[in-house]
């Protein structure tokens, strides 16, 4: 009897190789053939899940965003049973930010994605708008401008502890700051 596959799982398997060149060195090193090779599966099998670089690397930002949204959603669920504003805003806010494994390998994909976003159209159109839809979410919360600033701050704080500038703490600790001075 033939092995049966989980194409979906199959699809994940090779995503994560994506992201683990992108994290490593950018989404410009991603190949088929070099995906294939960190997957530990053949060409062949690589090209029958994605027939292009392009469409795997979109793939891989459609998954990157789904499993960020899934995280993000279930932690803002379990604060806004409290009706706290403020810590509903803090959720999405530090939710944003690489402070455990978990964030930190989401956090550096989908800033793989963001350079790559650079000169690559298609993914800019995809990533442009993410900001601005989480702030969206949440100015019903506080003034627009005050969660779009929220938002850019926290996106500067993570690519600031992917490369060491803060601490995971000291990051949380300017957005607590900020959220202090908001919700004064």
């Amino acid at each position: 009897m033939p092995k049966r596959v989980d194409h979906e799982e199959r699809r994940r398997e090779i995503t994560g190789a994506v992201w683990r060149i992108a994290t490593a060195e950018g989404l410009a090193a991603v190949t088929l053939r070099r995906v294939a090779a960190e997957a530990g599966i053949s060409m062949n099998l690589v090209q029958y899940y994605f027939t292009s670089k392009d469409q795997m690397i979109r793939y891989g930002l459609e998954r990157v965003i789904e499993v960020a949204v899934a995280r993000m959603s279930a932690e803002l669920e379990a604060v806004r049973e409290s009706g706290d504003p403020r810590a509903v805003v803090r959720a999405a806010i530090v939710g944003m930010l690489p402070i455990d494994d978990v964030t930190r390998q989401t956090s550096a994909v989908y800033n793989a994605y963001l350079l790559y976003a650079i000169t690559d159209d298609e993914i800019r159109s995809i990533v442009s708008g993410i900001p601005r839809q989480l702030a969206q979410q949440l100015m019903h919360l506080a003034p627009l401008v005050e969660v779009e600033s929220l938002v850019a701050l926290s996106s500067g704080l993570a690519v600031g502890v992917l490369v060491g500038s803060y601490s995971a703490e000291e990051a949380v600790g300017f957005v607590d700051y900020q959220l202090d001075r908001l919700f004064a």
